[in-house]
C-alpha cells in the first residue's frame, strides 16, 4: 500500500479541523435564542463566525483559534477555540470535543464614538475631534479613528489618529512597540496622522505624522498619549498627552 505523504495528512487534518470547528460554532450559535424557536431560526440567518479575522495557530496535534469574531443579532462577541486531535499508529485521526470559551474582554475596547471637545487650557477650549468606530481587521482586532473637527486655524492634538483594540501581538505596530520596549495593556496602540492638518496646521513634534499613540477611555473622557518625541524617537513612556470630553 502506498504511504500517504505528510503534506496530505496535514491537509486532511486541517480541513477536518475547520469543518469540526464550523460545526461546533454552528451548534453554539443555534442556541442564541433557545427560549423562542422562531427567534432562534431568524437569528441563525444572520449569525456567523468570521474565521478570516481570527488568529489561527497550531502545535503538535493542537489547533488554536484566538479572538474569533462571532456575529449575532445582538452584536459581535469573541470566542477562543482549541481543538485536539489524536493520531494512532496507523495514521488514523480522531477529533476530541473542542474547547470553546469566551475570549477575555479587553477593557480598552469600550471606546465611544462621537464628537469630543478639548480642555479649556488648550487653544481656549477650541480643540474638537470626532471619533469613529469600531471596524474589524485581521486577528479579531478592532480599529478606531479620530479626526480634527476644529476650525482650520485651531490645531488639535493629534490632528488625526488610528488605533487598534486587541492583543499587542495582533497590532500592526507590534514590532515597533516591541523595539520601543512598550508592553503596557493599559492603552490601545496606534499612530498619529495628517502631518500638517487642516489649513496647514502643525500640531507639534510630539504629535507629528506616524507618532506612536496610546489611547484610553474612562467614561466620557478619551485620552491620547504620545510616545514619540521630536517626531523621531519612540519611548516606552508618554512624552505628551491630552484628554477630550464627549460632547
Amino acid at each position: 500500500m502506498q504511504a500517504i505523504s505528510r503534506p496530505i495528512v496535514k491537509s486532511v487534518i486541517a480541513l477536518g479541523a475547520v469543518a469540526f470547528f464550523a460545526l461546533a460554532v454552528s451548534t453554539a450559535l443555534n442556541g442564541v435564542h433557545a427560549q423562542d424557536q422562531e427567534e432562534d431560526e431568524a437569528a441563525a440567518l444572520t449569525a456567523y463566525a468570521q474565521f478570516q479575522y481570527a488568529t489561527i495557530t497550531g502545535s503538535t496535534n493542537i489547533l488554536n483559534v484566538t479572538m474569533l469574531p462571532v456575529v449575532t443579532a445582538k452584536g459581535t462577541i469573541y470566542k477562543n477555540l482549541t481543538l485536539k486531535v489524536n493520531v494512532d499508529a496507523n495514521g488514523d485521526v480522531t477529533f476530541e470535543a473542542p474547547s470553546i470559551v469566551n475570549a477575555k474582554q479587553i477593557l480598552a475596547s469600550s471606546f465611544k464614538a462621537g464628537k469630543y471637545a478639548g480642555p479649556s487650557s488648550v487653544n481656549d477650549g477650541k480643540n474638537q475631534i470626532t471619533v469613529t468606530g469600531p471596524g474589524v481587521v485581521a486577528g479579531g482586532t478592532t480599529v478606531w479613528s479620530a479626526v480634527s473637527s476644529s476650525d482650520p486655524s485651531v490645531c488639535s492634538n493629534p490632528v488625526s489618529a488610528t488605533w487598534y483594540v486587541g492583543p499587542i501581538a495582533n497590532n500592526p505596530l507590534a514590532a515597533r512597540l516591541k523595539k520601543a520596549g512598550i508592553t503596557s495593556t493599559a492603552y490601545s496602540w496606534g499612530v498619529a496622522g495628517n502631518p500638517n492638518g487642516p489649513g496647514g496646521c502643525n500640531p507639534g513634534l510630539n504629535w507629528s505624522n506616524g507618532s506612536i499613540l496610546g489611547v484610553s477611555q474612562t467614561g466620557n473622557s478619551i485620552t491620547f498619549s504620545s510616545f514619540t518625541s521630536d517626531a523621531s524617537f519612540d519611548k516606552n513612556y508618554p512624552v505628551d498627552q491630552i484628554t477630550y470630553t464627549l460632547k
